[in-house]
């Protein structure tokens, strides 16, 4: 019985994950998600036992072609094009975030730090995806793919940590009642 309720728990992180992931608002190169605040607040609420396969699911999803991905895109032309490597960062950021929220689950400081941890490890993997893919240099790939995105990044930081602090006791609650 707790193996089905590990799987179910798993599955509506997962689709949590798809229905809020595809709002985005569009820009010429890298388009401004709601993907990293799901990812955040579901990584430092549950841990990366269930989220990471969340994440996974979510990933593997939208690559089969679900339109779970910013502007409700999918297909296997999101991890190879030129936001792929923020998708698959999601992982890293998903599992340091998780990790750390679960070390040091009742410092409040530790939630916003764990979050720009995993931000900029998902910045890294775009960043080095986008400047293979386009033939430009690391720093001019970061001035394009972070440097506009950080004031957005800082309050989806500090708006999944408000709700992350308020919602893990209630959620670790749920998944450790048999």
């Amino acid at each position: 019985m707790k193996h089905i309720k590990n799987l179910t728990v798993r599955a509506i992180l997962a689709a949590t994950i798809c229905v809020i992931a595809p709002i985005a608002i569009p820009t010429a190169t890298i388009p401004i998600t709601a993907s990293t605040l799901i990812i955040l607040i579901v990584s430092a609420c549950i841990g990366i036992e269930y989220s990471l396969p969340a994440v996974l699911l979510y990933i593997a999803l939208g690559t089969f072609g679900l339109p779970v991905c910013a502007g409700f895109a999918g297909g296997l032309h999101i991890l190879t094009g030129i936001t792929g490597g923020f998708i698959l960062g999601y992982i890293p950021c998903c599992a340091a975030t998780g990790l750390i929220c679960s070390r040091f689950p009742d410092k409040k400081y530790v939630y916003p730090l764990s979050m720009l941890c995993g931000i900029l490890i998902c910045y890294a993997c775009g960043v080095i995806r986008y400047s293979m893919l386009t033939d430009s240099t690391i720093l001019s790939s970061a001035a394009v793919c972070i440097l506009p995105f950080i004031p957005g990044d800082i309050i989806k930081i500090l708006v999944a940590s408000a709700i992350s602090i308020s919602l893990k006791p209630r959620l670790r609650t749920i998944i450790n009642n048999n």
